[in-house]
Protein backbone atom coordinates (compact mmCIF):
# COMPACT_ATOMS: atom_id res chain seq x y z
CA UNK A 1 0.00 0.00 0.00
CA UNK A 2 2.86 2.35 0.78
CA UNK A 3 4.46 1.57 -2.59
CA UNK A 4 1.19 2.18 -4.42
CA UNK A 5 0.70 5.53 -2.69
CA UNK A 6 4.21 6.56 -3.56
CA UNK A 7 3.63 5.53 -7.15
CA UNK A 8 0.42 7.55 -7.42
CA UNK A 9 2.09 10.53 -5.81
CA UNK A 10 4.98 10.24 -8.24
CA UNK A 11 2.57 10.03 -11.19
CA UNK A 12 0.70 13.11 -10.01
CA UNK A 13 3.92 15.02 -9.53
CA UNK A 14 5.13 13.93 -12.98
CA UNK A 15 1.83 14.87 -14.60
CA UNK A 16 1.60 18.26 -12.88
CA UNK A 17 4.21 20.09 -15.10
CA UNK A 18 2.56 18.78 -18.24
CA UNK A 19 -0.87 20.16 -17.37
CA UNK A 20 -0.25 23.68 -18.66
CA UNK A 21 1.14 22.37 -21.95
CA UNK A 22 -1.85 20.01 -22.33
CA UNK A 23 -4.11 22.88 -21.55
CA UNK A 24 -2.49 25.06 -24.19
CA UNK A 25 -2.60 22.19 -26.71
CA UNK A 26 -6.15 21.37 -26.01
CA UNK A 27 -7.19 24.90 -25.40
CA UNK A 28 -7.85 26.98 -22.33
CA UNK A 29 -10.05 25.79 -19.53
CA UNK A 30 -12.10 27.94 -17.21
CA UNK A 31 -10.36 29.26 -14.14
CA UNK A 32 -12.96 27.76 -11.84
CA UNK A 33 -12.52 24.36 -13.41
CA UNK A 34 -8.81 24.73 -13.28
CA UNK A 35 -8.92 25.83 -9.62
CA UNK A 36 -11.26 22.99 -8.70
CA UNK A 37 -9.16 20.43 -10.48
CA UNK A 38 -5.90 21.65 -9.01
CA UNK A 39 -7.49 21.96 -5.55
CA UNK A 40 -8.83 18.45 -5.77
CA UNK A 41 -5.47 17.20 -6.92
CA UNK A 42 -3.68 19.11 -4.16
CA UNK A 43 -6.15 17.80 -1.59
CA UNK A 44 -5.62 14.30 -2.90
CA UNK A 45 -1.86 14.80 -2.80
CA UNK A 46 -2.08 16.09 0.79
CA UNK A 47 -4.16 13.09 1.82
CA UNK A 48 -1.68 10.82 0.12
CA UNK A 49 1.17 12.53 1.95
CA UNK A 50 -0.62 12.12 5.30
CA UNK A 51 -1.36 8.49 4.52
CA UNK A 52 2.24 8.06 3.49
CA UNK A 53 3.44 9.53 6.82
CA UNK A 54 1.09 7.21 8.71
CA UNK A 55 2.29 4.21 6.72
CA UNK A 56 5.92 5.17 7.28
CA UNK A 57 5.28 5.52 11.04
CA UNK A 58 3.53 2.14 11.10
CA UNK A 59 6.40 0.66 9.06
CA UNK A 60 8.89 2.06 11.58
CA UNK A 61 6.84 0.58 14.44
CA UNK A 62 6.66 -2.78 12.68
CA UNK A 63 10.40 -2.61 12.06
CA UNK A 64 11.03 -1.98 15.75
CA UNK A 65 8.64 -4.84 16.69
CA UNK A 66 10.42 -7.10 14.21
CA UNK A 67 13.79 -6.14 15.70
CA UNK A 68 12.48 -6.87 19.20
CA UNK A 69 11.12 -10.23 18.08
CA UNK A 70 14.43 -11.05 16.40
CA UNK A 71 16.26 -10.14 19.63
CA UNK A 72 13.89 -12.31 21.69
CA UNK A 73 14.30 -15.11 19.20
CA UNK A 74 18.07 -14.79 19.43
CA UNK A 75 17.86 -14.84 23.24
CA UNK A 76 15.41 -17.76 23.30
CA UNK A 77 16.50 -21.35 23.94
CA UNK A 78 15.47 -24.47 22.07
CA UNK A 79 12.34 -26.23 23.32
CA UNK A 80 14.26 -29.40 24.09
CA UNK A 81 16.70 -27.45 26.22
CA UNK A 82 13.82 -25.62 27.91
CA UNK A 83 12.00 -28.87 28.65
CA UNK A 84 15.21 -30.44 29.96
CA UNK A 85 15.84 -27.43 32.22
CA UNK A 86 12.21 -27.48 33.37
CA UNK A 87 12.45 -31.21 34.13
CA UNK A 88 15.68 -30.63 36.07
CA UNK A 89 14.11 -27.81 38.06
CA UNK A 90 11.07 -29.97 38.82
CA UNK A 91 13.32 -32.79 40.03
CA UNK A 92 15.29 -30.33 42.15
CA UNK A 93 12.03 -28.92 43.55
CA UNK A 94 10.84 -32.45 44.41
CA UNK A 95 14.19 -33.21 46.12
CA UNK A 96 13.98 -29.94 48.05
CA UNK A 97 10.41 -30.74 49.11
CA UNK A 98 11.51 -34.18 50.31
CA UNK A 99 14.45 -32.62 52.16
CA UNK A 100 12.07 -30.08 53.67
CA UNK A 101 9.84 -32.90 54.93
CA UNK A 102 12.89 -34.65 56.39
CA UNK A 103 13.96 -31.41 58.07
CA UNK A 104 10.45 -30.97 59.48
CA UNK A 105 10.55 -34.51 60.92
CA UNK A 106 13.99 -33.86 62.39
CA UNK A 107 12.71 -30.56 63.79
CA UNK A 108 9.81 -32.36 65.46
CA UNK A 109 12.19 -34.94 66.93
CA UNK A 110 14.48 -32.15 68.08
CA UNK A 111 11.56 -30.36 69.74
CA UNK A 112 10.55 -33.60 71.47
CA UNK A 113 14.13 -34.16 72.61
CA UNK A 114 14.38 -30.59 73.89
CA UNK A 115 11.09 -31.02 75.75
CA UNK A 116 12.31 -34.31 77.24
CA UNK A 117 15.62 -32.74 78.28
CA UNK A 118 13.81 -29.76 79.79
CA UNK A 119 11.48 -32.07 81.69
CA UNK A 120 14.45 -34.15 82.86
CA UNK A 121 16.31 -30.99 83.85
CA UNK A 122 13.26 -29.85 85.82
CA UNK A 123 13.06 -33.25 87.50
CA UNK A 124 16.79 -33.13 88.28
CA UNK A 125 16.37 -29.62 89.63
CA UNK A 126 13.57 -30.78 91.92
CA UNK A 127 15.66 -33.80 92.95
CA UNK A 128 18.62 -31.53 93.62
CA UNK A 129 16.42 -29.20 95.62
CA UNK A 130 15.12 -32.17 97.61
CA UNK A 131 18.68 -33.42 98.12
CA UNK A 132 19.77 -29.97 99.24
CA UNK A 133 16.81 -29.87 101.63
CA UNK A 134 17.74 -33.31 102.98
CA UNK A 135 21.36 -32.20 103.25
CA UNK A 136 20.30 -29.08 105.13
CA UNK A 137 18.15 -31.18 107.46
CA UNK A 138 21.03 -33.63 107.98
CA UNK A 139 23.44 -30.76 108.67
CA UNK A 140 20.94 -29.30 111.11
CA UNK A 141 20.56 -32.69 112.81
CA UNK A 142 24.37 -33.00 112.88
CA UNK A 143 24.67 -29.60 114.49
CA UNK A 144 21.99 -30.56 117.00
CA UNK A 145 23.82 -33.85 117.68
CA UNK A 146 27.09 -31.97 118.11
CA UNK A 147 25.40 -29.54 120.50
CA UNK A 148 23.87 -32.48 122.33
CA UNK A 149 27.26 -34.23 122.51
CA UNK A 150 28.85 -31.04 123.80
CA UNK A 151 26.08 -30.70 126.38
CA UNK A 152 26.53 -34.35 127.36
CA UNK A 153 30.26 -33.80 127.76
CA UNK A 154 29.48 -30.84 129.96
CA UNK A 155 26.96 -32.92 131.89
CA UNK A 156 29.49 -35.70 132.16
CA UNK A 157 31.97 -33.19 133.56
CA UNK A 158 29.31 -31.94 135.97
CA UNK A 159 28.53 -35.53 136.89
CA UNK A 160 32.19 -36.22 137.61
CA UNK A 161 32.35 -33.04 139.67
CA UNK A 162 29.19 -34.12 141.46
CA UNK A 163 30.66 -37.57 142.05
CA UNK A 164 33.81 -36.04 143.54
CA UNK A 165 31.64 -33.74 145.63
CA UNK A 166 29.58 -36.71 146.79
CA UNK A 167 32.73 -38.58 147.74
CA UNK A 168 34.02 -35.51 149.61
CA UNK A 169 30.68 -35.12 151.37
CA UNK A 170 30.61 -38.81 152.28
CA UNK A 171 34.10 -38.56 153.70
CA UNK A 172 33.26 -35.40 155.60
CA UNK A 173 30.03 -36.91 156.92
CA UNK A 174 31.97 -39.97 158.03
CA UNK A 175 34.55 -37.82 159.77
CA UNK A 176 31.84 -35.72 161.43
CA UNK A 177 29.99 -38.84 162.51
CA UNK A 178 33.15 -40.22 164.03
CA UNK A 179 33.83 -36.89 165.77
CA UNK A 180 30.27 -36.74 167.14
CA UNK A 181 30.50 -40.34 168.33
CA UNK A 182 33.86 -39.67 169.99
CA UNK A 183 32.56 -36.54 171.72
CA UNK A 184 29.46 -38.39 172.95
CA UNK A 185 31.68 -41.10 174.33
CA UNK A 186 33.75 -38.46 176.06
CA UNK A 187 30.63 -36.87 177.56
CA UNK A 188 29.39 -40.22 178.81
CA UNK A 189 32.76 -40.89 180.44
CA UNK A 190 32.59 -37.72 182.55
CA UNK A 191 31.79 -38.33 186.40
CA UNK A 192 28.37 -37.24 187.69
CA UNK A 193 28.26 -34.98 190.90
CA UNK A 194 25.62 -35.16 193.63
CA UNK A 195 25.04 -31.43 193.93
CA UNK A 196 23.12 -29.25 191.54
CA UNK A 197 24.03 -29.92 188.02
CA UNK A 198 26.84 -27.69 187.02
CA UNK A 199 28.65 -28.23 183.82
CA UNK A 200 32.36 -27.85 183.97
CA UNK A 201 33.87 -25.56 181.43
CA UNK A 202 35.20 -28.46 179.43
CA UNK A 203 31.82 -30.19 179.48
CA UNK A 204 29.96 -27.08 178.27
CA UNK A 205 32.49 -26.61 175.53
CA UNK A 206 32.16 -30.21 174.55
CA UNK A 207 28.37 -29.99 174.50
CA UNK A 208 28.52 -26.84 172.40
CA UNK A 209 30.97 -28.58 170.13
CA UNK A 210 28.65 -31.59 169.84
CA UNK A 211 25.64 -29.41 169.01
CA UNK A 212 27.65 -27.50 166.41
CA UNK A 213 28.87 -30.72 164.91
CA UNK A 214 25.35 -32.18 164.88
CA UNK A 215 24.01 -29.06 163.12
CA UNK A 216 26.86 -29.15 160.66
CA UNK A 217 26.22 -32.85 160.13
CA UNK A 218 22.53 -32.22 159.41
CA UNK A 219 23.43 -29.39 157.04
CA UNK A 220 26.03 -31.56 155.37
CA UNK A 221 23.55 -34.42 154.98
CA UNK A 222 20.96 -32.06 153.49
CA UNK A 223 23.45 -30.70 150.98
CA UNK A 224 24.64 -34.24 150.36
CA UNK A 225 21.11 -35.39 149.49
CA UNK A 226 20.71 -32.44 147.10
CA UNK A 227 24.02 -33.26 145.43
CA UNK A 228 23.06 -36.93 145.14
CA UNK A 229 19.72 -35.96 143.60
CA UNK A 230 21.44 -33.65 141.09
CA UNK A 231 24.02 -36.34 140.31
CA UNK A 232 21.27 -38.90 139.68
CA UNK A 233 19.37 -36.50 137.40
CA UNK A 234 22.55 -35.85 135.40
CA UNK A 235 23.25 -39.55 135.09
CA UNK A 236 19.64 -40.22 134.03
CA UNK A 237 19.79 -37.49 131.38
CA UNK A 238 23.14 -38.76 130.15
CA UNK A 239 21.77 -42.31 129.86
CA UNK A 240 18.68 -41.06 127.99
Amino acid sequence: ELGAARERLRQHEEEAPAWPQRARAEGWVPRDEHAGATGALQEQARGLRERLAQLEAAADAKAREAARLRAELAAAVPRAQHEAAEAGLRAEAAALAQRLQELERRHEKTCEEVFRVQRQALFMKSERQAAEDRLGAAQKQLEQAQDEARRLRELHGHAEDAARLVRDRDRKITELSKEVFRLKEALNALPESGGPPQSPPNTAALQARVRALEEKLEETETRHSKVVTLYRSHLLYAVQ
